[in-house]
């Protein structure tokens, strides 16, 4: 969770505000509306799309939990 804290430390506001509406949706599992893909070859591993940053999550049952955020291509990287 620090590394997510850590990216939203170092990006500008109107960014910032939607990517933690879209943390938010996925927390929440309201996932209507979001640019979701799954992972190749991850079982239950997703990507959501907010403009050029991707944030990674895996759905645990009911939940999910986030793995990662960065920027496009990067992200993907030892996840």
């Amino acid at each position: 969770m620090d590394e997510i804290k850590k990216f939203l430390r170092n990006i500008d506001a109107r960014l910032k505000e939607q990517l933690r509406r879209a943390i938010q949706a996925i927390m929440e599992n309201k996932l209507a509306g979001l640019d979701i893909v799954p992972l190749q070859g991850r079982k239950n591993a997703f990507r959501c799309r907010v403009r050029n940053v991707r944030i990674i999550f895996i759905r645990m049952g009911t939940g999910n939990v986030l793995c990662g955020i960065g920027f496009r291509g990067g992200v993907y990287r030892h996840r």
